[in-house]
């Protein structure tokens, strides 16, 4: 019992931090962290739609509103909130976190100036920027150490990852086409076919972080090889 109380205050602290960390980020960078006009008028930002055209704005907000989510099942404990909870987490948390943070990086250990530039440094402060890139993971990862998720069935998975990063490539085309501009600089940079093998790169590796998180979760959850049911209350 004791063991038990000890890792439902565990999780309700880990879901309290990161609703409240990733919540105050994600006002922090819609509100204070802007590019000058300037930045429009040179061209190197689509003048619509603000940060709703960043991925890792929206991702800060799927972030957020898991968190929040997850915190309200630990103090009401109710049945539809833990379904909507697992996939959540299934389908675009863990997915999105680990997209985001490893594609991010990536770009920046070959080339920092094509994807954050130092003048931005002025503009996003260093934490907000391991906040938005590093500490989705950090959290995605406790979260599965801490938490038992029930994984939905891996088409219904595959369907819900596959409308949103669908929906996100027709977003970013839709505001290129209507603005002549890419959302990401360095996509103005490459060939057409590497743009393609980029995109579809992305797409692929979000399926493929979407299976490391099912086989984490079974590794650490699953009790009986092949029994993805279980009781409990978590």
């Amino acid at each position: 019992m004791e063991l038990r109380s000890w890792s439902n205050g565990a999780r309700l602290l880990l879901h309290l931090s990161a609703a409240g960390h990733l919540g105050y980020a994600v006002y922090y960078d819609y509100r204070y962290a802007q590019l000058p006009k300037l930045a429009v008028t040179l061209r190197l930002e689509p003048p619509l739609w603000g940060k709703f055209k960043y991925i890792t704005f929206l991702g800060g907000l799927v972030q957020c509103g898991y968190y929040a989510l997850a915190l309200t099942y630990d103090l009401f404990r109710v049945r539809s909130l833990r379904n909507l909870r697992d996939y959540i987490l299934a389908t675009f948390v863990v997915p999105l976190a680990l997209t985001v943070s490893l594609t991010f990086w990536t770009l920046y250990a070959i080339d920092r100036n094509a994807v954050y530039p130092d003048l931005l440094d002025l503009i996003y402060p260093r934490w907000l920027n391991h906040a938005t890139h590093t500490f989705v993971v950090v959290y995605a990862l406790a979260e599965l150490g801490s938490t038992r998720h029930r994984y939905p069935e891996r088409s219904r998975g595959f369907a819900g990852l596959a409308a949103f990063m669908a929906g996100y490539l027709v977003w970013i085309h839709y505001i290129w086409f209507r603005t002549g501009i890419w959302v990401y600089p360095f996509l103005g940079g490459i060939d057409w076919y590497l743009r393609v093998l980029f995109f579809a790169l992305i797409m692929v590796l979000g399926f493929v972080y979407y299976l490391v998180g099912e086989h984490v979760n079974r590794v650490l959850w699953v009790r009986t090889t092949g029994d993805h049911k279980w009781s409990g209350s978590d």
